[in-house]
């Protein structure tokens, strides 16, 4: 359903009234609830080239199951970008911030064609989804 039929500020106000109502520690858990609800609907764009469970075949971008913690451009069955594979990159919180706010910023070669998310809340609440969901 996402924010298509009560948009993201009716959204983030009925949460935001919420958290102010729920008792001491559910606030945190509602926030991170919240971004990975919105990283899920960000990722909508994303799934056009991946896939994220795990056994699923790769597209135009490889299978991101278990991408925390991989070595960037390493998982068989994929043709990564030389760039990619040379990089050493280690997928964590940090770099795939960097990765998705300019892929060839980070990584000047890669086959990666995505010009990026410019805003900072985006990639961090597509990481908050990345972490629950490829895991």
């Amino acid at each position: 359903m996402g924010f298509t039929h009560i948009g993201r500020a009716a959204f983030l106000a009925g949460v935001t009234a919420w958290s102010l109502a729920a008792p001491a520690g559910a606030a945190d858990a509602s926030s991170a609830d919240a971004q990975a609800a919105h990283g899920k609907h960000l990722f909508l764009y994303c799934a056009a080239c991946h896939t994220i469970g795990a056994g699923e075949p790769d597209k135009v971008g490889p299978n991101l199951h278990g991408v925390i913690g991989a070595k960037a451009g390493t998982r068989g069955g994929f043709a990564y970008s030389a760039a990619l594979k040379d990089s050493g990159i280690v997928w964590s919180g940090a770099t795939l911030d960097a990765w998705l706010k300019q892929p060839t910023a980070l990584v000047p070669g890669t086959k990666m064609a995505f010009a990026g998310l410019p805003k900072d809340q985006d990639r961090e609440d597509l990481i908050a989804y990345l972490e629950q969901a490829t895991q």
